[in-house]
């Protein structure tokens, strides 16, 4: 399964590139975004490609075949002040962030990020480092993961939820996603129940969904990443450059809107447009991902 790119002419348009830019991809997946800037900045660009997944590393190198306008590097992009000394780039004229999983991570069962998957309840976008959201269920209090769901998840049902998964437990691990998906179950009366084949008219969404979103972005501390990783892309644009976000569920959203409009009442950045780029009907068709993806741009003032 190749992952297929959202917004992608959008992100084209409004990021501007022109020949000879530098660029930074700071989550690569499996390079879609990035293999259409290296279109636009032609022979004398170059691309600076973030990920922390190491998959989607292999799967860019394979790509781009030793490309020497590319460079990869595995990291996660909020660490991207750390490792800017050893890129060899002044700053970049562009930035890409697109937050959230690839298809191919949903797709891979081992890593547990999809509820519509069987296997290890894993979420790491590096497999190397962190703790597995099996291990989030098993270690934090009932209150703790009430917390968890309800502000990562915007989960209605936080508490009803917490409580149940620390009662199962105590008698049966909860460290597969068959595991999970079972003990949501229980937590809701018979009749609300998501039945396997069957999507009764109340219910807009799998019980699971967002215990899963909140599940991955604690395992990966990933609104704190946001910060940090927009903080550090947009000090290093060079006067005159964009950056991208792409966000897919309103908490991100949010956190991206704040401090975009924060930079731009500091007359430090220039809001591309007030209200975010989302897909058209087309695209949401042919891929089903893109219908919640919005896309937020700001060029860095001199």
């Amino acid at each position: 399964m190749r992952h297929n790119p959202v917004l992608l002419q959008e992100v084209l348009e409004y990021l501007a590139l022109k020949p000879g830019a530098v660029v930074m991809d700071g989550t690569l997946g499996s390079g879609g975004h990035s293999e259409e800037f290296l279109k636009q900045i032609g022979p004398s660009g170059k691309l600076i490609g973030f990920d922390q997944d190491p998959e989607a590393i292999a799967r860019c190198r394979a790509l781009f075949q030793e490309d020497p306008r590319v460079k990869l590097v595995h990291e996660n992009f909020r660490n991207l002040e750390k490792v800017f000394p050893g890129l060899g780039v002044e700053g970049f004229d562009a930035a890409l962030l697109d937050i959230g999983t690839s298809s191919e991570q949903l797709a891979d069962a081992k890593r547990g990020f999809s509820f519509q998957t069987e296997g290890e309840l894993d979420m790491r976008m590096n497999p190397e480092v962190g703790r597995k959201a099996s291990e989030l269920l098993a270690e934090m209090s009932e209150v703790e993961l009430a917390d968890l769901f309800y502000h990562y998840g915007e989960e209605r049902n936080s508490r009803r939820f917490a409580r149940v998964i620390v009662e199962r437990r105590r008698e049966h691990p909860i460290q597969t996603i068959e595991d999970l998906n079972q003990t949501l179950e229980l937590a809701l009366p018979a009749g609300m129940r998501f039945k396997k084949g069957h999507r009764p008219s109340w219910a807009r969404r799998h019980p699971a969904t967002k215990v899963f979103q909140a599940l991955r972005i604690g395992v990966n501390d990933e609104l704190e990443a946001l910060k940090e990783g927009m903080a550090a892309a947009f000090n290093h644009l060079m006067p005159g450059g964009r950056l991208g976000v792409i966000s897919f569920h309103s908490i991100e959203d949010r956190i991206v809107k704040q401090q975009f409009r924060k930079w731009d009442d500091e007359e430090c950045g220039n809001l591309i447009f007030r209200k975010p780029v989302v897909a058209n009907r087309p695209e949401i068709l042919n891929n089903p991902r893109a219908r919640s993806a919005k896309l937020r741009v700001i060029e860095k003032l001199s």
